[in-house]
């Protein structure tokens, strides 16, 4: 009885992995595609830059689909959405209907509804987690361990599906894996009556609830600022400036998919780790730990020698691994009903928006000032946040939360 009681939550859990899985490898398979097609890095830059702002949009707006439609029928539209959208990249390609602009507008609609469907099945985690009879810590660090194992496998599978199988075939995988997640949250997620939106959680007075709601609990939002400074600030670190500075020093590519990929097997572990043992520990001494790791990262990036910066990778992931269960599932656990899914979405849509930002400024700085400098600066930024938390109370409430299973 009790594993039919988890089957519920294991569904959703799963069909987020699929989910996942599939917008990894696509985000290597379409630009490849276009490069394939048109030999122009500039397009398949367009490309993946295609979906960011609406995939931001539907972030921020879903909550009041999820509150008019229900998370079920939501979760299942985007996912199924998504596969269509991929599949439709391919069969147009091979019947000569394909163009720059149509594969523009294909991966903007696909887009839009990946954040709702993210926050859907977040929002209903806290019911699942407890018909599970599973601490909610626990959901959300295995929901954390599968993500970021999706993420560190996706390029690998597009890659070696290329290879093995040709583009459109890896297209069509992709398309299959959402296709899977459909099924999974359509199993998985209980259905709701469609209910009529109330008209102060309408469009973008949901999202505003949503964030009023997060800013107003000094601990949520504590949290919320921690976790979107070293949100932007590794994403951004990730993706221009390790590059960056791997190619400034002649180091191959190589080496920077191992930086990569320790931090990404590393906070797969941590997010494993935190899952079984968490409940043994102080919340509020791991979410500051954490934070101290990737500060130490930082600082042994910029100041140690090359040779150290796997050891770096490693010490980020595992001090970001515990860092997104605990504060979605603080958000999860303190939100009404009726405003979840909207302080998820725009606390989502929060850290989405900062890391364009965080990419811009960072490349500009490499640039003019070279990485080294940015890297202490961001050690510096981060550790002074880190030490204010630590200094005052808001994180106290960490450990005063309740720690059943929702």
């Amino acid at each position: 009885m009790s594993g039919r009681r988890r089957l519920p939550l294991f569904g959703s859990l799963l069909a987020g992995f699929c989910s996942a899985l599939g917008n990894a490898v696509a985000m290597v398979a379409m630009p490849w595609f276009v490069l394939e097609l048109t030999g122009s890095p500039a397009q398949a830059g367009l490309v993946a830059a295609a979906g960011i702002v609406p995939l931001i949009a539907g972030v921020l707006f879903g909550g009041a689909l999820i509150e008019r439609f229900g998370p079920r029928r939501v979760a299942v539209c985007g996912d199924l959405l998504s596969a269509v959208t991929v599949a439709a990249v391919p069969l147009l390609h091979a019947l000569d209907a394909l163009n720059l602009p149509v594969l523009l507008l294909l991966i903007a609609a696909g887009a839009v509804l990946d954040g709702p469907t993210r926050v859907a099945a977040d929002s209903r985690r806290p019911e699942l987690a407890r018909l599970a009879r599973m601490r909610l810590e626990r959901a959300t660090s295995f929901d954390e361990m599968l993500l970021s194992l999706a993420a560190l496998s996706g390029p690998a599978v597009a890659g070696l599906a290329i290879v093995a199988f040709g583009m459109a075939p890896t297209l069509y995988l992709t398309a299959a894996c959402s296709l899977l997640a459909a099924i999974l949250d359509a199993a998985s997620l209980p259905g709701a009556r469609r209910r009529r939106l109330h008209v102060d959680h309408a469009g973008w007075r949901g999202a505003l609830a949503g964030l009023r709601f997060v800013f107003a609990q000094p601990l949520l939002r504590a949290l919320v600022w921690l976790a979107t400074a070293f949100v932007a600030a590794f994403g951004a670190i990730e993706s221009v400036v390790m590059p960056a500075l791997y190619r400034a020093q002649g180091s191959a590519a190589l080496e920077l998919g191992l930086f990569l990929s320790a931090a990404g097997g590393a906070s797969a572990l941590a997010a494993l780790g935190y899952a079984l043992y968490g409940h043994r520990l102080s919340r509020r001494a791991v979410f500051l730990g954490g934070c101290a790791l990737l500060v130490l990262a930082l600082a042994i990036l910029a100041l140690a020698p090359p040779s150290w910066r796997i050891l770096a990778g490693a010490l980020a992931g595992l001090g970001a691994g515990p860092l997104a269960p605990i504060e979605n599932a603080e958000l999860m656990r303190r939100a009404p009903q009726v405003l979840r899914a909207h302080a998820l979405g725009a606390v989502a849509a929060l850290s989405l928006a900062s890391l364009p930002l965080a990419m811009i400024v960072a490349g500009a700085t490499v640039e003019y000032v070279g990485a080294r400098p940015l890297l202490i600066a961001a050690a510096l930024l981060l550790g002074a946040m880190t030490w204010r938390a630590w200094r005052g109370g808001a994180l106290r409430a960490l450990d005063g939360a309740g720690n059943g299973n929702g």
